[in-house]
């Protein structure tokens, strides 16, 4: 190896480091985001209480909605953090510390989806490199390590990020099996796709990806095509095998996974929700990808797939594939939030690094007369920084967000510190039931005496049961404060047609209650956005000043909230 070829290979490698140490670090600023409450219902309602719930009560998770490769992840971290084997123990160390020090357990499993988020960009260096180089390599971990979407949720315990690890190395397999198609790359692409599906279902369109693979080889040379037709069915068990490792109960308990899955599908084919955008699927998440991937990247990565198919279609058609079966099949639901379509990341990654090569290439012989024969690593950083500049923007700004104080906590601190504790308090759906401190959850603080809270498929229909018939009870039940909440609100005021008891209830509420506080999550001029279902909770634009909804607290006077009332 020459000198020169070492000193590239050292300069690519602390740039890779480079990289991948500062995506880490943006991705923990603010990491501890809103504990020790998960207000995030998701997270609050899976993953992480799913892996404590294991300790002593059995790994069945009796929940298949979202697969359990994350879940089952956590539970082994958790099991070495807290020197507690999964198997043959109660957890009781591992409960009792969920329920004293719930930060230190959602911040494991935070840091966990941060640190997988990181190890996907590194898989995607591998599988850019084996398809066309160091250079693309470098620009596909960059674009992955630096967009908004990828950097917000690896802040949180979903599955969306972590999803992105296994598919990467599915990823890297599928590379090498395009490039050499050998039995080891077959079943790399297959370990991919079994461990990334099991983590997240809609992983599973890898398996088309590998199969156009195969099918152009076939397509090239029959007879190389019916040798690797075997690592083809090989790729497919090793799938299986790996798929059921992370989801053993998928058999073990296949009726209940079937139903699951069913009910997942349906729901998200057939139920829309109260406040979804009034668009389909396929123009919601284009929407979404110009933010959540970046408006320039996102161009270059279409013109990137457009000159890699000219270049050399057998090489860039499976990843194309892949992206367009995710994007095809997402949006034909009813249901859509930008983070489901993030397994579609990696591949614009690529393909948006494959074109500022290219375009770097281009600026350098275009600049050559006047500079020589530099290298066009100049030109490609350059084209790098401007098309990243705009989502790193975003994502510095989010995680400044993301490390103040939550108006929710806001809301409840004022609440602790104004309204005696003997009041009862009609809050809006802000957070799970440990925001509202349910049965003393949280060591320290009040319990509020709260309204029931909506569990289960009642979450979804809270907004649309509100009607200004409860003004009514709430004072006939002595609950003289109300705390409302702008993502509650806005669901319902984005088209009060769909819900007009719900709209004349808001209404009503700010006509008849006092608001004696009020807490907004934007800077000062600036409006607080039109409800949506991601940039609500994902503090995309540069107008937020800390994560939360706007809330407002009222005061109700009549019945028994009146001067000369009982309360």
């Amino acid at each position: 190896m020459s000198e020169a070829t070492k000193r590239r290979g050292s300069a690519a490698a602390w740039t890779l480091a480079g990289i991948l140490f500062v995506g880490f670090l943006l991705r923990l600023r603010g990491i501890r985001s809103g504990l020790p409450v998960a207000l995030n219902l998701d997270e609050y309602a899976h993953f992480t209480v799913s892996a404590v719930k294991m300790f002593g009560g059995g790994h069945n998770p009796n929940y298949f909605q979202n697969p359990p490769g994350y879940t089952y992840l956590l539970q082994a971290i958790l099991s070495v953090a807290y020197l507690t084997p999964p198997v043959g123990s109660t957890g009781a160390s591992i409960h009792h510390a969920f329920e004293t020090d719930a930060t230190t357990i959602y911040t494991i499993a935070r840091v966990t989806s941060a640190a997988m988020g990181i190890g996907a960009s590194l898989a995607l260096y591998f599988a850019g490199r084996k398809l066309w180089g160091t250079g693309v390599a470098l620009a596909a971990a960059a674009f992955l390590t630096f967009t908004f979407l990828p950097v917000h949720y690896s802040h949180f315990a979903l599955n969306d990020v972590p999803t992105l690890l296994p598919l990467c190395i599915g990823l890297f397999g599928l590379s090498g099996v395009i490039v050499n198609g050998r039995a080891l790359d077959y079943g790399i692409a297959g370990l991919g796709l079994g461990l990334a599906t099991g983590t997240k279902y809609t992983a599973a369109a890898l398996s088309v990806a590998i199969f156009v693979a195969w099918a152009t080889h076939f397509y090239d040379d029959r007879e190389q095509g019916k040798k690797e037709f075997k690592y083809l069915v090989l790729a497919a068990g090793v799938a299986l095998l790996a798929f059921v490792i992370v989801n053993p109960f998928a058999i073990l308990d296949h009726s209940k996974f079937l139903y699951d899955v069913r009910r997942q599908s349906d729901q998200s084919s057939s139920i829309a929700k109260l406040g979804t955008d009034d668009t389909n699927g396929w123009f919601y998440y284009a929407w979404t990808l110009f933010w959540g991937f970046g408006a320039l990247p996102l161009l270059m990565s279409i013109a990137g797939a457009g000159l890699a198919l000219k270049n050399d279609w057998r090489k860039s058609l499976p990843f194309v594939v892949f992206g367009l079966i995710v994007f095809l099949f997402m949006g034909k639901q009813l249901r859509f939030y930008a983070r489901w379509m993030m397994p579609i990341y990696p591949v614009l990654a690529i393909f948006a690094a494959y074109f500022a090569v290219e375009a770097g290439r281009w600026i350098n012989s275009k600049l050559k007369p006047r500079t020589g024969e530099r290298s066009p690593a100049y030109a490609i950083t350059a084209v790098m920084i401007i098309a990243l500049l705009g989502p790193v923007i975003h994502v510095v700004h989010n995680d400044q967000v993301l490390s103040r104080t939550d108006t929710r906590q806001l809301a409840k601190d004022w609440i602790i510190e104004n309204v005696p504790t003997d009041q009862k308090i009609a809050f809006d759906l802000l957070g799970p039931p440990p925001y509202y401190n349910v049965n003393g959850a949280l060591k320290g603080d009040p319990a509020f005496t709260i309204r029931p809270l909506p569990r289960g498929s009642e979450v979804e229909l809270y907004a649309k049961k509100l009607n200004p018939a409860l003004l009514d009870e709430f004072e006939q039940q002595g609950y003289c404060y109300v705390v409302s909440g702008s993502t509650q609100k806005g669901r319902v005021t984005k088209d009060p047609s769909k819900a007009p008891g719900a709209a004349a209830y808001f209404k009503a509420l700010d006509e008849r209650g006092e608001k004696i506080a009020s807490f907004s999550p934007m800077k000062p001029g600036h409006a607080l956005p039109k409800f949506n279902f991601d940039i609500s909770y994902n503090y995309y634009p540069l107008g937020y000043y800390r994560p939360g909804p706007e809330i407002n607290i009222y005061r109700l006077s009549g019945g028994n909230c009146s001067p000369d009332g009982k309360t």
